[in-house]
């Protein structure tokens, strides 16, 4: 593990600590632009990791702060969700994440996604695996061998569910789990819990895929848009508008051509 990846490790467990402390209490919260919701504790999480970030130099694009629009263009690009499933923060659900991820020439490199509720911490680099840390315990994880779909477990929203996934569930005749966080979504594809997820909608964005990408192509599986297109990162617009499918890699194409 080199010391990039060591800093991101430390500095998520730092924002899930300070996150952690308005869980239990009463807190802010703002309407953005977007009309979608930022808590305090949010801006709280964002504002220790860019502290420490910015030292590098490398671009950053990150959902709260103003950083979100600039220097992303760099070779080298952090992207941050300080706190992914603001909704499930709010719902008191704990299925809330932090997720750093680091992009070099368009693709993510190193990743970490952090559930500070169950103190589970994923994290990878290109190349070298993917891990869960839990209670002083590093494991390596990797992707179920499920591979006919009919027989796969898939996880999807919790609280964003379509009707056309809804749809595409029901033709498939495959069982699923409701989850908060994408980043533990694809989280419990890594480490083998579920075989698959997909999103019909154009409102995920570069910062909720990123860090948990790294992590899942380690651990064997995939993830493109619904047309079977890899993601690209530090380009504008910076919403997925083609959707999301990931996967464990053996049903993928099989998802693909059931849509």
């Amino acid at each position: 593990m080199d010391e990039e990846l060591k800093e991101i490790i430390n500095l998520a467990r730092k924002a899930g600590e300070k996150i952690l402390e308005f869980y239990s209490r009463s807190f802010k919260v703002y309407t953005k632009k977007d009309s979608s919701l930022v808590t305090e504790a949010d801006l709280a999480s964002e504002q220790i990791i860019l502290s420490v970030l910015r030292r590098y130099g490398y671009g950053i694009l990150s959902e709260e702060s103003r950083d979100r629009f600039v220097e992303t263009k760099r070779e080298k690009l952090w992207i941050i969700d300080p706190l992914d499933g603001t909704n499930d923060f709010l719902q008191r659900t704990g299925e809330f994440s932090v997720m750093i991820g680091l992009v070099e020439k368009g693709k993510p490199v190193k990743g970490v996604v952090y559930c500070p509720i169950l103190d589970k911490l994923y994290f990878a680099q290109k190349g070298k695996g993917a891990f869960l840390q839990q209670k002083g315990y590093i494991k390596k994880i990797k992707v179920s061998e499920i591979s006919d779909i009919f027989c796969s477990k898939f996880v999807v929203s919790r609280s964003h569910l379509s009707e056309e996934e809804t749809e595409f569930l029901k033709k498939n005749n495959v069982d699923y789990t409701k989850k908060g966080s994408i980043g533990l979504k694809l989280a419990m594809i890594s480490e083998g819990q579920a075989d698959g997820y997909i999103n019909f909608s154009k409102k995920t964005c570069q910062w909720d895929t990123c860090a948990p990408e790294i992590i899942l192509e380690e651990a064997g599986g995939r993830i493109t848009d619904l047309k079977g297109k890899m993601l690209l990162y530090g380009r504008e617009p910076f919403e997925n508008i083609n959707g999301l499918i990931a996967s464990n890699k053996l049903i993928h194409s099989k998802i693909i051509s059931n849509l």
